[in-house]
C-alpha cells in the first residue's frame, strides 16, 4: 500500500515537473519561435509586449507595416498597406530576439461598403447612413473630394472653437 502511494507521488512529481518545464519553455520561446504571424489591420495599431528589452528594430518593408518603440518592452505596430513583411528585433548585444512575419490585411469591420464604377473605386462606412471614407485603393478623384470636405469641416470647427 505504501509502495503504491510513493509510486503515485513519483508519477505526479514527474508530471508536474514536465508541465512546469513546458510552461517555462513556452514563455521563454513564444515570442521568438512562434510560427504565427503578427496580424495587424490596415490603418490600425496593435500593441505587442516583449519578454526581453529590444534595442534595434528592423522592418522588412516599412510601406506595409510600421513599428514604434513605446518602451524597451512594448512595440506598437501600425498597418500601412495590405501584404506581408517581417520584423527582426535585436538586443543590446545584437543578438536576435525575434524574427517574425507581419500580415497586414484590410479591415473586416461591419458596414464597410466598396463601390466600383468602372475603374474608379470609392469606400463608405454604412450604418443607418453611409459616409465617405478613404481607403487604400480608392480613386484619386474620390480621395481628393473626401479630403477637401474633411478639411472644410475641420476649418469650420476650428473657427467655431475660436469664436470667429
Amino acid at each position: 500500500m505504501q509502495f503504491q502511494n510513493i509510486k503515485r507521488l513519483v508519477i505526479m512529481e514527474r508530471l508536474i515537473i514536465s508541465a512546469l518545464f513546458s510552461v517555462l519553455s513556452l514563455g521563454f520561446f513564444a515570442s521568438s519561435t512562434s510560427a504565427a504571424p503578427i496580424n495587424v489591420l490596415i490603418d490600425e495599431a496593435k500593441i505587442v509586449e516583449l519578454t526581453r528589452p529590444v534595442h534595434h528594430v528592423i522592418i522588412g518593408n516599412p510601406a506595409i507595416a510600421d513599428v514604434a518603440v513605446q518602451s524597451k518592452n512594448i512595440l506598437v505596430f501600425t498597418g500601412k498597406s495590405t501584404g506581408h513583411t517581417n520584423i527582426i528585433l535585436l538586443d543590446e548585444n545584437n543578438r536576435q530576439i525575434l524574427n517574425k512575419k507581419i500580415h497586414v490585411s484590410t479591415s473586416n469591420e461591419a458596414g464597410l461598403v466598396i463601390v466600383h464604377r468602372g475603374r474608379n473605386r470609392s469606400s463608405y462606412h454604412c450604418g443607418t447612413v453611409c459616409n465617405a471614407r478613404i481607403a487604400l485603393g480608392d480613386s484619386p478623384k474620390f480621395t481628393s473630394q473626401v479630403m477637401s470636405a474633411t478639411d472644410a469641416k475641420l476649418n469650420l470647427a476650428n473657427k467655431a472653437a475660436k469664436g470667429n
